[in-house]
């Protein structure tokens, strides 16, 4: 569809021009989008720039990460896209799913210009760009890996190998960008290939439905079934089982791809992320009321000190951390290991206390 510009003598249409006519190459379109990331049409925070895989020739134009954890490739092509860069980008994807979370932190050092600042935290920024993106919940870093490629024109080829992946549950996105010329000025527009925009006016007249992802139609099923083993889906099912016996909640709602969320007057505050081998617990409370070294006597767990690789934390007991997010109210994030007692005193006299230390419960009950 045309670009039009509107005049007084009526609708004008922008002249479309072609990237290499007006001399601009891919570096000028990795700029861009390193300065603005919502050009891909979502946030993103880039924190990589032509990263040099260890061990391999391959060099990578841009690395990001998006609100859920995930790591982005971003691939860029000035011309038609050829078939070879979905090879180069699953590639890319799998070398990525490898990398610990100092690996991520030290190409962020880089791009930052931090190198030899003992004072950068990856994670601290992480977290800022989740809470300025509206997500509550901090994700773990690199739980899956997205890819999304850009150029000025998709081959049927390529469309038709990224359908495929999409259909196979690998997050691939095509984006074309198509450029025009007015007077002194280019204008470039993105629009997003695959996947095709949703219709908003499809569902108009039929029943509501949370769409076509399972987590979405059967969320229930999708996290004790897809991504809990049997004994973190046992430990869903039994830390429910208290929570309903103890609180007066809203929930659990089930229809978040990674976490279960309980609300308490509209508000999160608990969300479970759920995973094969643990859950982790992230609790919403006010400002000051826990101490990480206290708590997790308390518990009779581990501190969960940030700083350790991520095979560290892995490898780690269940433990916990209270992190401030912003001058009235902390989170409180515990990783429950399969060995956890979730019917132990200490542990529910805890989330007695978390709950009524949920800020948004007491100033609902003022």
């Amino acid at each position: 569809m045309a670009l039009w510009k509107i005049t007084d003598k009526g609708p004008s249409p922008v002249k479309e021009t072609k990237f290499k006519d007006e001399k601009l190459l891919e570096e000028h379109l990795e700029d861009w989008i390193a300065a603005k990331p919502m050009l891909l049409g979502e946030p993103l925070l880039i924190f990589g720039r032509q990263v040099q895989i260890p061990d391999t020739k391959d060099r990578l134009d841009l690395l990001a990460v998006d609100p859920q954890g995930m790591i982005v490739v971003i691939e860029l092509k000035r011309g038609h896209i050829k078939d070879p860069v979905d090879i180069q980008s699953l590639r890319y994807a799998s070398y990525l799913a490898k990398w610990r979370f100092e690996d991520f932190e030290n190409v962020a050092r880089n791009y930052f210009g931090k190198v030899g600042d003992p004072e950068f935290n990856f994670n601290d920024r992480f977290e800022s760009f989740c809470g300025e993106s509206g997500v509550d919940v901090i994700p773990d870093l690199n739980q899956d890996q997205r890819i999304i490629i850009v150029g000025s024109a998709v081959r049927e080829k390529l469309g038709s190998v990224a359908l495929w992946l999409r259909d196979h549950n690998i997050d691939i996105k095509l984006i074309e960008v198509a450029a025009y010329r007015e007077a002194d000025t280019v204008l470039v527009e993105p629009s997003t290939i695959i996947p095709m925009p949703v219709n908003r006016f499809v569902s108009v007249g039929k029943p509501g439905t949370e769409g076509q992802q399972p987590w979405g139609s059967d969320g229930r099923a999708w996290h004790l079934e897809r991504r809990c083993s049997p004994k973190t889906k046992e430990m869903i099912l039994t830390l429910d089982q208290i929570l309903q016996d103890e609180f007066e909640l809203e929930g659990p709602r089930w229809n978040q791809k990674y976490y279960i969320a309980y609300p308490v007057n509209g508000y999160n505050w608990l969300c479970i992320n759920t995973k094969p081998r643990f859950l982790v617990l992230d609790f919403i409370v006010k400002a000051g009321v826990f101490k990480t070294d206290a708590l997790a006597k308390q518990l009779g767990v581990e501190v969960f000190d940030m700083d350790d690789s991520l095979g560290e934390k892995l490898g780690m007991a269940s433990s916990v951390v209270v992190k401030n997010r912003n001058p009235s109210s902390d989170r409180v994030r515990f990783r429950m290991k399969e060995d956890f007692d979730l019917k132990n005193a200490a542990f529910k006299d805890f989330l007695k206390d978390a709950f009524k230390a949920f800020t948004k419960q007491e100033s609902a009950q003022q």
